[in-house]
C-alpha cells in the first residue's frame, strides 16, 4: 500500500478526527509530509475537515477507481496488486498492451474513469461515459499454446457472471464474450495477445462493465440493447468494490486455467450458459448459420448441429 492508502486507512478508522502527529509517528514521516498528502487527497476529490488541535476527519470519499480504494476489496495474491490508474485514456487495452511489452507483471491491471476510444469485439466502439462504469484491462502471462487461448474469453465472462450473482442479479452468458441481464448487454470483453513462435508471450483481457450508468446516459444506438447495475436494481454501487470483486473472480478462474488447462473453463461456461439443445442463429459477415447447439468445443468454438452434421464456428454474432 502506498502512502496515500496508508493515510486513508487511518482516516477511515472509526470516523473520528486523527492527529497529524499520530499519523506522522506511525508512518515514520514528517508532519509536513502528512499535510502534503492531505492536500493531494483533497485535490483528488476527498472531503477532509481540518481542526487545529484535533487533526483531520474524512467527510466524503469520491467515487473513483483509485488503486487504494480497490485494494481493500481484493481477495487475490497477484491480480490487481499492481494497478495503473489513469483519469482518462484512449483505451485501457492499448495502455495495458504497451505495458506488457515493457514486461509488466502477470496480473497487472489498468483501470480508468473513461476511454476516449474504447473498443470492443470486431473493432466496434465501446461507449465509456466518465466515472460511471468499469473499464479494466488485465495483463496475464499464461503458459498456453496460442491455439488454447480462445477460452480465456470465457474466463472473464464467468468472472463477471459470478460478480453479478454475488450482487443479487441473475445474468446470462452469450457466446462468445457477452454477459446479459434480462436480454440486455451489461458487459463485454476483448482479448488481445502477443505470440512469439509457438508460445503466448502475454494476453490482455479488457472488460467493460456497466455499473452506474442511467438509461438516459446511454448512446442512442445502444439504448434499447444495453443495461447497467443501476438500471436493473435502481440503486448505485461502489465501483471500487465491484472492481475488487471482479478481479478476485478473475484470479479464481485464471488459477483454474493455470492448474487444469482450458477444458474445465469451457465446460463451466457451457453449463452456465445453458446453450445445449437450443436453436441458435450465428451471423457472420458473409453468411448465416442456423442449427441446434451441441455446446462448445475444447478450444471454445461453438458447435452447431446442422443438416445431420456438426459445424464448429469460431466467430459470429449469436441469437437464440
Amino acid at each position: 500500500m502506498n502512502r496515500i492508502g496508508e493515510i486513508l486507512t487511518f482516516l477511515k478508522k472509526g470516523g473520528e478526527y486523527v492527529s497529524g502527529d499520530y499519523m506522522a509517528d506511525q508512518m515514520k514521516i514528517s508532519r509536513t509530509a502528512i499535510w502534503k498528502y492531505i492536500k493531494q487527497l483533497e485535490g483528488l476529490g476527498y472531503k477532509i475537515d481540518k481542526v487545529k488541535g484535533r487533526g483531520y476527519h474524512l467527510r466524503a470519499i469520491p467515487d473513483r477507481l483509485f488503486p487504494w480504494e480497490i485494494e481493500p476489496h481484493l481477495e487475490t495474491s497477484f491480480v490487481g496488486r499492481d494497478a495503473v490508474y489513469r483519469d482518462a485514456v484512449e483505451s485501457t487495452n492499448s495502455l495495458a498492451y504497451g505495458l506488457a511489452l515493457k514486461n509488466a507483471a502477470d496480473g497487472t491491471v489498468v483501470v480508468t474513469e473513461t476511454q476516449r476510444a474504447g473498443r470492443g469485439r470486431l473493432k466496434r466502439l465501446w461507449f465509456s461515459p466518465y466515472a460511471k462504469n468499469l473499464y479494466v484491462s488485465i495483463i496475464l502471462r499464461p503458459q498456453l499454446h496460442p491455439s488454447r487461448i480462445y477460452p480465456l474469453t470465457f474466463m472473464s465472462s464467468l468472472a463477471v457472471f459470478d460478480t453479478l450473482e454475488a450482487l443479487g442479479i441473475q445474468p446470462q452468458l452469450k457466446w462468445p464474450n457477452d454477459v446479459l441481464v434480462k436480454g440486455r448487454k451489461i458487459c463485454g470483453t476483448l482479448t488481445e495477445l502477443s505470440v512469439e513462435a509457438d508460445a503466448v508471450q502475454f494476453v490482455v483481457i479488457g472488460i467493460g462493465f456497466n455499473v452506474n450508468m442511467k438509461k438516459i446516459e446511454l448512446a442512442d444506438e445502444i439504448r434499447s440493447t444495453a443495461t447497467s447495475l443501476l438500471m436493473e436494481t435502481k440503486k448505485a454501487f461502489e465501483r471500487a468494490r465491484v472492481c475488487g470483486m471482479l478481479l478476485t473472480n478473475m484470479e479464481k478462474y485464471y488459477r483454474l486455467v493455470c492448474d487444469e488447462g482450458t477444458e474445465q473453463i469451457c465446460r463451466i461456461w457451457e453449463n452456465r450458459a445453458g446453450i445445449k439443445g437450443k436453436t441458435l442463429e450465428v451471423v457472420q459477415i458473409d453468411r448465416t448459420y442456423r442449427g441446434v447447439s451441441e455446446g462448445v468445443d475444447h478450444d471454445g468454438g461453438l458447435l452447431l448441429a446442422i443438416d445431420g452434421g456438426i459445424t464448429k464456428i469460431i466467430a459470429g454474432d449469436v441469437s437464440v
